[in-house]
């Protein structure tokens, strides 16, 4: 049913907490994985100086470099699994990457982790999955984040 999954990660141990599902899905559908990672851009001004630019730009590289190694690390662990496993990372907003990415790849389904706000902060600030939700032309199996605080109590 779903020959190509994503799952986003952002580093963070509650955005790893999909990875169980994505992994269980794709082994069950015998799909190939691909894990994404977006680095949120540096601010770039137009005030800046093209020193300065130069140096943002290198830092965004250096950036998406450990979030790429960060993807291998785990890539590496489930392809010991016989797992048909791709990384790729991005430099931009998060949610416009994902869907962006989702759709030159011909992904089936998107695996997100819920960060699990709600309430006005969520009215706010808005969520990446949300906007995935809304925008993507593929399924979104959004994973709720168990809050390691909340479960020790």
């Amino acid at each position: 049913m779903y020959r190509r999954i994503l799952l986003t990660l952002d580093g963070s141990a509650m955005a790893e907490q999909a990875l169980a599902v994505a992994v269980n899905h794709a082994k069950k559908f015998q799909s190939e994985l691909y894990l994404l990672r977006v680095v949120g851009p540096l601010i770039k001004s137009y005030r800046t100086g093209m020193a300065t630019m130069s140096a943002i730009e290198k830092a965004e590289e250096q950036l998406r470099v450990i979030a790429e190694d960060y993807l291998e690390g785990i890539a590496k662990e489930l392809r010991e699994e016989n797992m048909d496993v791709n990384i790729a990372t991005r430099i931009g907003i998060p949610y416009k990457e994902i869907i962006l990415f989702s759709d030159q790849n011909k992904i089936d389904l998107i695996v997100m982790c819920t960060r699990g706000e709600s309430g006005f902060t969520r009215w706010m600030l808005g969520s990446n999955t949300d906007y995935v939700i809304r925008g993507s032309n593929v399924p979104v199996l959004a994973v709720p984040a168990i809050d390691a605080q909340m479960e020790n109590k």
